[in-house]
């Protein structure tokens, strides 16, 4: 499917990924990097192999994940027929939505767990408390999710959203940072007191909104 001649050109070319997401402010990013150094230096952190440390550039934390354009409109296309030009104008307004409804001003969540995401539990995460802000930017991005969905044609949203690797956790608010992959060692300790006697240390984070239309690199 071709875009280069819709409203979004240039935009969205390429096949580009959308998310709803945050990002650390710069204190917080150099807590997370610090956080990442001393897990890195755990012998228990590495028992299995070495995790890859996500980079700086890549941290933050997703409220909603939409997918690569061109594949999502592959997949409901194929569900509804939709054409690409009807696709593009819906993805515009849907845009648009999202954008509108990211919180207007920095969050800051208190950390909660560090964890194992993913099927093999291979994903190394900070888990946050979400907040009542995040809470609400969150509800508000789903139902715009929603609206997208049933205005392409999707009659039953959950089931549709369920049934799709894009979209299967996003009626889902599980604040979290991801800060390695491949990860097969132990978690540490949790943080009990202060000090080296009182385990490991977690903190907050302030998160600003990001644009949908996730950047490219470099």
């Amino acid at each position: 499917m071709v875009f280069d001649d819709s409203s979004l050109a240039g935009y969205l070319s390429g096949n580009r990924r959308l998310y709803a997401q945050l990002r650390p402010d710069p204190p917080s990013l150099a807590r997370l990097l610090r956080l990442q150094q001393a897990l890195g230096a755990l012998p228990e952190i590495n028992d299995g192999g070495s995790p890859r440390w996500v980079p700086a550039r890549q941290m933050h934390l997703t409220l909603i994940h939409f997918g690569k354009v061109r594949d999502v409109h592959a997949v409901v296309a194929a569900a509804t027929g939709i054409s690409a030009a009807e696709y593009e104008e819906l993805l515009a307004c849907y845009v648009a939505q999202t954008e509108a409804e990211m919180p207007r001003h920095p969050v800051v969540l208190e950390p909660a767990v560090l964890s194992r995401f993913g099927r093999h539990g291979r994903t190394l995460v900070l888990e946050y408390f979400p907040s009542p802000e995040l809470k609400e930017s969150h509800a508000a991005a789903y139902a715009a999710l929603e609206t997208f969905l049933r205005r392409a044609g999707i009659s039953d949203v959950p089931a549709f959203t369920a049934g799709d690797p894009n979209f299967m956790f996003a009626s889902r608010l599980r604040p979290h940072i991801t800060l390695a992959r491949g990860f097969a060692g132990t978690l540490p300790a949790p943080a009990q007191g202060s000090g080296p006697a009182g385990g490991f240390p977690l903190e907050r984070v302030r998160l600003e909104p990001m644009p949908v239309v996730y950047p490219e690199p470099g």
